[in-house]
């Protein structure tokens, strides 16, 4: 096929198109690490209003992405950073065009006919890892970003495959041995200093699903000498590990929680704590924790609560003024609450935000079912932190009570 001036790149599953100018320059580098991602082209020229963004050789050496609804609209970088930026931004246009999807900062690969999450933890080498398992078969759904959709006749829980190469931190850990080093500089077909995308792996085509069979958080830890170890994670922390590695506002957050819980409490979640990441990667290749795995599955009561949600443009409620403490204040309807353990998280009815709720605006929460004034909610703190001045107790409550007033979770009444 003859090279063009601009293609247009269709990709499955957006709504819009990716548009590359000089496709001889930028195609050798973009198609490795989109192996698995089918698109179609197009000769032609689109107007770049009508593509999500806009990839191109600048006069500098450097590649240009433009793209309109990024944090950084224009952006200019040596050419395999500026492709990490356009992934990012195809991870956001897949929400854009499937506003129905819950989306992870996590990584996910297959153990058998199940999906295996490891939620994103700071320095933890979940690229790293998912290199290793790649090695010993496991097909890579995710490195970065797993998007999860629930199928409406039975509520199963199931990942979606990006069909984008895992991309690692160059150099490699000085602790991989010589032949997990060799096998996996063979594969970087795409590199620059920084980073390297890993091909030639077991690599499901882009919208490849599976049902999600476990979550497992990553632990990484230089300073540990005994064996790598895998052991159950309580449901508080599960929630709070999840929760947090969310992203995709087009869902309402009761829907996020309930999906949180639903998986917290449908299949294992352990905790993986290692060293070395090949001897990580063995044991989870080896465990009987991750065979005969269940298969997600959200209560059909909950079913209703993963409707998407168009996001509305709702005016800030102001808290302008020192919360009346002998008001009475009521819970607005349509909120979500859920315990995982000690924590209770809470979603407004509009579903734009999730909050944790700490120990004494939990209990302030189930106080406003007995209908108190902020004043006597003071009186039952004061009984359960005897130790605790009631000038501080009314400052807590009245804080506590502003808080919720501002997330659209309770009013006066």
């Amino acid at each position: 096929m003859a090279d063009s001036p601009v293609q247009s790149l269709g990709f499955a599953g957006l709504d819009t198109p990716l548009r590359v100018a000089n496709p001889a320059v930028v195609r050798p580098l973009l198609d490795p690490v989109m192996a698995a991602w089918p698109f179609t082209v197009t000769e032609n020229d689109p107007p770049a209003s009508a593509a999500f963004a806009t990839i191109s050789p600048a006069e500098t050496g450097k590649w240009r992405l433009e793209a309109p609804l990024a944090a950084k609209p224009v952006t200019e970088y040596d050419p395999v950073n500026a492709i990490c930026d356009l992934v990012v931004e195809m991870s956001w246009e897949r929400l854009r065009s499937r506003p129905d999807l819950l989306c992870l900062h996590a990584a996910a690969l297959t153990f058998n006919d199940r999906l295996v999450i490891f939620p994103n933890a700071r320095r933890a080498g979940k690229s790293l890892l998912s290199a290793t398992l790649a090695q010993r078969g496991h097909a890579v759904f995710s490195d970065d970003f797993v998007p999860l959709q629930i199928t409406p006749q039975t509520g199963a829980i199931s990942g979606i495959a990006n069909g984008i190469a895992p991309r690692l931190r160059l150099p490699l850990p000085d602790n991989l041995s010589a032949t997990m080093h060799s096998w996996i500089m063979d594969r970087i077909a795409v590199r620059n200093k920084q980073y390297g995308y890993l091909t030639d792996i077991d690599l499901p085509q882009s919208g490849t699903t599976a049902p999600v069979g476990a979550i497992v958080v990553l632990e990484g830890d230089p300073a540990m000498t005994e064996p790598a170890s895998l052991t159950p994670v309580t449901q508080e922390e599960a929630m709070a590990s999840l929760v947090t590695q969310n992203f995709g506002r087009q869902v309402h957050a009761g829907a996020i929680l309930r999906v949180a819980e639903a998986l917290t409490r449908t299949v294992p979640v352990l905790r993986l704590r290692y060293n070395s990441v090949e001897d990580a990667a063995a044991l989870l290749h080896e465990t009987p924790l991750l065979r005969d795995l269940p298969a997600a599955q959200m209560a059909e009561a909950d079913m209703s609560a993963t409707l998407p949600l168009a996001p509305l443009d709702l005016p800030d409620v102001v808290v302008d003024r020192p919360v009346d403490l002998d008001c009475h204040f009521a819970k607005l309807p349509d909120f979500t609450a859920l315990e995982a353990g000690t924590a209770l998280y809470l979603a407004d009815g509009d579903g734009f935000a999730i909050h944790r709720l700490n120990p004494v605006s939990a209990i302030i929460w189930t106080l406003l079912d007995e209908g108190l004034t902020g004043a006597e909610m003071v009186e039952v703190l004061q009984g359960l932190y005897v130790e605790i001045s009631q000038e501080q107790l009314r400052s807590d409550v009245a804080g506590a009570l502003a808080f919720l007033w501002q997330q659209r979770l309770i009013a006066p009444s």
